[in-house]
């Protein structure tokens, strides 16, 4: 059951044919974890023929109306404005993904060590993307998030000075990381060097202000912080950050920047993790829909698995907790996903559901928490 709010934004811009068929479509999704439009017309319920019901996807998703802008920006920021205050830091994390033949632009927002997608750009090429490119997706969302502060953070394929020249120009916030060949100047009276002939070592964290990065010119100057992580146990890393950022404090830079990592569980949920993306065949804007179809559901079960976990019946669903091991085991996203397969199971086969709890008297109190469980599972949904 979608939330009121999401029934009035999507029922807003489809018809009646249109909101049944995507509610459908959401519910396949869930269940196969499949973004395939053969998969999902072999289960889509209607007793047609195969190939018409595969024929009633593509059209469906050829609609003008699944577009980014007029079915995902009111939930979004509908969204937003329930987590974040007004004037508050967002955290935006701009990166790109690829397989196959496509090639994925997208600008996301940091919420609690996951990301949230916000706006995306297919591009018609391989490799990585250009300035124009990245303004094109940065634009809508800066408009959309105009009342929040917003700091963008990226990788080494967004280093562009003329990037961070931009943004700044626009008022907003970045941390971008820069490459080991790139030369930077500190003083006028200085000679340009490459990040990695520095004097650097394992525990470095410095904060360079107003420094000349590259020799082109015409791009005024940045704050520069060079970080490399000691070894602390079983964690071992060479690797040094060198960030290129208009922030003015070394901590809020460098915690900016960790943020940046919470984008690549959203991919792998998006992809192997979840829904199987990788495994669509769709081109244009069939599969720009299915995209969007995918970040509507991928919201959906993130809110749900939260909503399960407040409930704390989420040890019914999936290992949490292991030992020796900080972090949880599973994501909000995997809990509301798994909560409602493992409901839908247990629907499935309540007769043979029942006969073992029949034939199991010994378990009665337990099993009795557990349909309480499932009670709250199902509340949550």
């Amino acid at each position: 059951m979608l939330p009121l709010f999401y029934q009035a934004c999507l029922q807003a811009q489809l018809t009646s044919i249109q909101f049944i068929t995507l509610q459908m479509l959401f519910a396949l999704l869930q269940q196969e974890r499949h973004v395939s439009i053969e998969r999902l017309a072999t289960l889509f319920a209607q007793p047609i023929q195969f190939e018409s019901r595969r024929r009633n996807i593509q059209r469906f998703l050829q609609l003008p109306q699944l577009n980014i802008k007029a079915l995902w920006f009111p939930i979004v920021k509908h969204w937003v404005k329930q987590q974040f205050h007004r004037g508050q830091r967002v955290y935006l994390v701009i990166d790109r993904t690829a397989w196959k033949h496509h090639n994925l632009l997208m600008v996301s927002v940091v919420y609690k060590k996951r990301a949230i997608p916000v706006f995306w750009h297919h591009l018609d090429h391989c490799g990585s993307s250009s300035l124009l490119e990245q303004q094109i997706v940065l634009r809508p969302v800066f408009a959309l998030l105009e009342s929040y502060g917003c700091i963008v953070l990226g990788d080494r394929e967004f280093h562009s000075i003329a990037l961070a020249d931009w943004l700044r120009s626009q008022q907003v916030g970045f941390v971008l990381r820069l490459p080991k060949s790139t030369t930077v100047k500190s003083h006028s009276d200085t000679q340009f060097e490459r990040l990695d002939e520095l004097v650097q070592f394992p525990g470095i964290a410095c904060f360079e202000v107003q420094v000349q990065v590259t020799q082109q010119q015409g791009f005024g100057r940045f704050n520069l912080v060079t970080r490399w992580r000691r070894s602390y146990r079983q964690s071992k890393t060479n690797q040094v950050w060198y960030l290129l950022t208009n922030l003015d404090c070394l901590e809020v830079a460098l915690n900016s920047y960790a943020k940046r990592f919470s984008i690549e569980p959203m991919f792998k949920d998006f992809k192997t993790g979840g829904y199987n993306l990788e495994s669509c065949r769709a081109t244009g804007q069939r599969f720009l829909a299915l995209v969007l179809l995918v970040a509507i559901a991928y919201t959906l079960t993130t809110e749900q698995g939260k909503r399960m976990s407040r409930k704390q019946v989420q040890h019914y669903i999936g290992r949490v907790q292991e030992p020796h091991r900080a972090q949880k085991r599973h994501s909000d996203f995997w809990i509301g996903l798994y909560g409602q397969l493992w409901i839908k199971s247990m629907d499935l086969w309540s007769k043979w559901a029942e006969q073992l709890m029949y034939l199991k008297p010994q378990k009665r109190y337990f099993f009795q928490r557990g349909l309480r469980a499932m009670s709250l599972i199902h509340s949550a949904l």
